[in-house]
C-alpha cells in the first residue's frame, strides 16, 4: 500500500512538471521551427526616405531648456542621444515636402515623443512670428512663398535640413 501512494504520487509530480514546464518548452520550440517571430520582440519601423531639399525647423528654445542642444543635434541628422522631452510639431496642411520631412523625423524617435499637426499655413505663420509654437517645419519653398520671418523671436531657433541621399 506503501508504495502505491509513492507512485501515485510520483506520477502525479511529473505530470505537474510537465504541464508546468514542458508544455511551455514545446511551445517555444515549435514557434522557433516555423520562423515566426516570438512574442517579446518588437516590430521594427522602416524609416522613410530622406525627401530632398531645404526645409526650416523652428524650435522653442523656452520649453526645451536642458534638451535644446540634443534637439538641434536630432534636427540636424546628427548622433540621437537618449531625449526625456517630448516636442509637438506643426506643419502646414498644403506643405506635403514638410509633411514628408515631419514622418521621418517621428520614425525616427520612440513612438509618440513627437506630434504632427497640421494647421492652415496663415494661422501658422502668425503663431510661429508671435512665438506660439513648440516645433514647427516648413519647406524652403513654402517659407520663402509666406514670406516666413525667422528672426522674430530670440526664443524661436531656425534649424535649416538638407534633404536628399543618407551618405552611407
Amino acid at each position: 500500500m506503501k508504495a502505491g501512494k509513492i507512485a501515485l504520487h510520483i506520477i502525479l509530480s511529473l505530470i505537474a512538471a510537465f504541464l508546468l514546464v514542458g508544455l511551455p518548452g514545446l511551445y517555444i520550440l515549435v514557434q522557433r521551427a516555423e520562423n515566426r517571430p516570438d512574442t517579446v520582440s518588437s516590430a521594427s519601423v522602416k524609416i522613410p526616405d530622406k525627401p530632398s531639399g531645404e526645409y526650416v525647423l523652428l524650435l522653442n528654445r523656452s520649453l526645451h531648456k536642458e534638451s535644446f542642444d540634443d534637439w538641434v543635434a536630432f534636427f540636424s541628422d546628427g548622433e540621437l542621444n537618449v531625449i526625456f522631452d517630448d516636442v509637438n510639431c506643426l506643419a502646414s496642411e498644403s506643405d506635403t515636402d514638410a509633411l514628408k520631412m515631419a514622418d521621418r523625423l517621428i520614425a525616427r524617435l520612440p513612438e509618440n515623443q513627437m506630434k504632427l499637426r497640421t494647421e492652415n499655413p496663415v494661422l501658422l505663420v502668425s503663431k510661429v512670428e508671435n512665438g506660439c509654437i513648440d516645433t514647427a517645419i516648413f519647406s524652403k519653398e513654402m517659407a520663402d512663398e509666406m514670406k516666413l520671418r525667422t528672426d522674430s523671436d530670440d526664443n524661436i531657433a531656425c534649424i535649416i535640413i538638407k534633404g536628399g541621399e543618407d551618405e552611407k
